[in-house]
């Protein structure tokens, strides 16, 4: 069930965004042992001139002064520990793939708790 979401204003030059999420999930599901089918991401564009830092809306994402801003969502089952393999297996799969400074990604991780989640028909228990 992992939902990765990245954001990000137009990428100057341009990446191939379905291949990045396809290496993304790949290299999540080796490194936390989830299975591939499970593992969901996505990449959002912000509109041009959309995302401001201090005083800046850029219309391209410059890669050293806005972060790429990631929401990473997973079950309240994952320990401390698994969620640092998650946090840091994106940050440095993104820095990688999107050629992408690492210290320039922003990630926020929430769970989603059993009893709050509605999937494949019903409401989910874990």
């Amino acid at each position: 069930m992992p939902f990765i979401h990245i954001h990000s204003l137009p990428l100057e030059p341009d990446r191939d965004i379905p291949a990045l999420l396809s290496g993304l999930n790949q290299a999540f599901s080796t490194e936390t042992e989830i299975p591939l089918e499970h593992i969901h991401s996505t990449w959002n564009f912000i509109a041009p001139g959309y995302y401001a830092k201090g005083k800046n809306t850029p219309s391209k994402h410059p890669a050293y002064h806005h972060p790429l801003l990631v929401e990473l969502l997973t079950p309240d089952f994952n320990n401390p520990q698994t969620i640092t393999i998650m946090l840091e297996c994106i940050a440095h799969t993104l820095a990688q793939l999107a050629s992408w400074p690492v210290d320039n990604i922003f990630i926020n991780h929430r769970q989603a708790h059993a009893g709050s989640v509605f999937d494949d028909g019903q409401i989910v228990q874990w």
